[in-house]
């Protein structure tokens, strides 16, 4: 940012007692060796926020600042300049009084984005200071998400003249995407080839949302960038692929694990971005209440067993796995894993991938697994009869094993372990337990709102409460892009093996009997975990009934 009198906004902050005359002395001295503002520099030491910095600098500049997270703009104003200008200079228009416009920008002494707004409205305009990422959130509200690209920005001609791309251009394009994902924490990007475009969409929390629409003519070109990025075969169109890409932005290195599919009127890519800083939590943070995380964790004791994690495919099962086995890494334990594909490379734990094309399936990897002297075992899912037969064989030599199925609550892995010809006394001798799971969008914390419970709401829930209740919504605000959700949460319902559920498995008991019986003896149900978590106002009864649907219930 630019600042005019360096040292009156020293000499201010000083006054404030905001820092001292040693630390501003400190900051002059790097602002010379970077060449950067000194307000920058005083935000990378950490002496001050933006918020603060930008209050020094109206008091300094007798420019007023805003807080865009409360201020309400009117869609006419909007209009008064182009999303091409907005995203271009960074510059919101806020409100016209007589013939000034009076518009957001973070530098208020830059003079590009206030010409840019003066020629665009014709107006007067007139600098007022916000903070840049609440400038950005309102910038995509009211705008879109999507960054302004158009076919002369990308350099394209027409269609079936591909060669005369500017791949430069291209390059820029493929970085932006991923790196808007990025800031977006979008978990996946899907590229789509439509009949006369191409259709970009991120994955937030959970939810598909459009990005930005591409001319159809830069196709070719912006597949085969992802394909070279990826080490695929760029010649091959009539088949599916799978790749990996490593993106590194200025402050961290993604995985990005890359699939094609031929459709219609195109490939589609598809793009995951996996990021191990967002896997690896406390197992409190993934959404473990207390009671649940306690007796979690007393399976997690003792050097023998087996502990699955059961839900469909997108619940979070991996990230409590991984989470699970960071919790358990210390220098006396052998962890070994065998996944489809690997996630995130974690430290300190060994890793491999299965290749079903080299013969290294979820089996025979096992089965290799066992002569490598193993404490803890992960295979990332049990799909087969002879998968789970190695698993069982695992446990029964003394490995704790942990693994993944495809159920929709915990007791129906019993059934399912049944169903593949397993003997009963084998399950109830190894199986510690089963943890059923789900996402649920968490509320943003910034527009949460507290309201009172209608009958009808809760009975959506099938939960008895006897007094009305209060709950929570979110309004909608910048932080959550006004959706009134930002994160995601997990619910749980952990089913242990006790003396009563074993006898049910050994009679072959049907997953219903198993579960009334757990419920008797007080397992917590993803329905009724998840209304802790509404009443506290983590989530809402709409996500929890969408999420949830009618396949369980208590």
């Amino acid at each position: 940012m630019a600042v005019v009198g360096k040292q009156t906004i020293g000499k201010l902050l000083i006054q404030a007692k905001k820092i001292e005359q040693a630390q501003l002395d400190q900051a002059l001295l790097k602002q010379e060796e970077n060449d950067a503002y000194i307000g920058e520099i005083l935000i990378g030491m950490g002496l001050l926020d933006e918020p603060e910095r930008n209050r020094f600098l109206s008091q300094q500049l007798r420019i007023p600042v805003i807080d865009l997270g409360h201020y309400q703009i009117d869609e006419a104003v909007i209009k008064m300049i182009p999303a091409r200008i907005v995203r271009q200079y960074k510059v919101l228009p806020l409100f016209k009084l007589n013939n000034t416009l009076n518009v957001a920008v973070v530098d208020p002494v830059d003079p590009e984005p206030i010409i840019a707004a003066r020629s665009a409205s014709g107006l007067k305009a007139e600098p007022i200071i916000a903070v840049k990422h609440e400038l950005e959130a309102a910038i995509d509200m009211h705008y879109g998400m999507s960054k302004f690209i158009g076919q002369e920005s990308i350099g394209t001609v027409e269609d079936g003249a591909p060669e005369d791309i500017d791949e430069s251009r291209i390059v820029e394009l493929v970085n932006s995407i991923i790196e808007q994902s990025i800031r977006y924490r979008a978990s996946d990007i899907h590229v789509e080839n439509r009949e006369n475009d191409i259709r970009v969409r991120f994955r937030l929390d959970g939810k598909l949302t459009d990005f930005q629409n591409l001319p159809s003519s830069v196709s070719n070109a912006l597949l085969s960038r992802f394909k070279i990025m990826a080490k695929m075969d760029i010649a091959e169109t009539r088949r599916p692929q799978d790749g990996r890409i490593l993106f590194e932005t200025d402050n961290q290195r993604l995985d990005l694990r890359i699939s094609t599919y031929p459709t219609l009127h195109g490939e589609k890519c598809v793009l995951r971005l996996l990021n191990i800083s967002e896997a690896l939590h406390s197992l409190i943070n993934l959404g473990f209440e207390s009671d649940i995380l306690k007796k979690y964790e007393s399976m997690l004791v003792g050097g023998e067993g087996i502990i699955l994690v059961s839900g469909p495919t997108g619940s979070g099962k991996t990230t409590t796995l991984y989470s699970t086995l960071n919790k358990l890494e210390v220098p006396e334990a052998n962890i070994v894993t065998i996944e489809d594909p690997i996630e995130f490379d974690l430290k300190n734990i060994n890793q491999a991938q299965v290749n079903v094309k080299s013969g290294v399936t979820f089996a025979s990897a096992l089965r290799a697994i066992l002569r490598q002297d193993p404490d803890i075992i992960m295979v990332g899912e049990i799909r087969d009869d002879e998968t789970v037969e190695l698993a069982i064989r695992s446990a029964l030599t003394g490995h704790l094993v942990f693994s993944t199925i495809h159920t929709n609550d915990a007791a129906t892995g019993f059934t399912r372990l049944l169903n593949w010809g397993l003997e009963p006394f084998l399950i109830t001798s190894t199986v510690k337990g089963i943890l059923a799971q789900r996402l649920v969008r968490r509320l943003c914390t910034s527009c949460r709102e507290e309201y009172p419970a209608t009958p009808e709401e809760i009975a959506k829930m099938g939960i008895k409460v006897d007094t009305s209740i209060p709950l929570y919504r979110g309004k909608g605000c910048l932080a959550c892009r006004n959706t009134g959700y930002r994160g995601r949460i997990a619910i749980f319902e952990l089913l242990m093996m006790d003396d009563h559920i074993a006898d049910l498995v050994m009679k072959n008991s049907p997953a219903h009997i198993i579960r009334a019986k757990a419920i008797q003896r007080g397992m917590i149900t993803l329905r009724l975990d998840s209304f802790t978590k509404v009443k506290r106002g983590d989530t809402t009864i709409t996500e929890v009934i969408e999420t949830l649907g009618t396949t369980v219930s208590d």
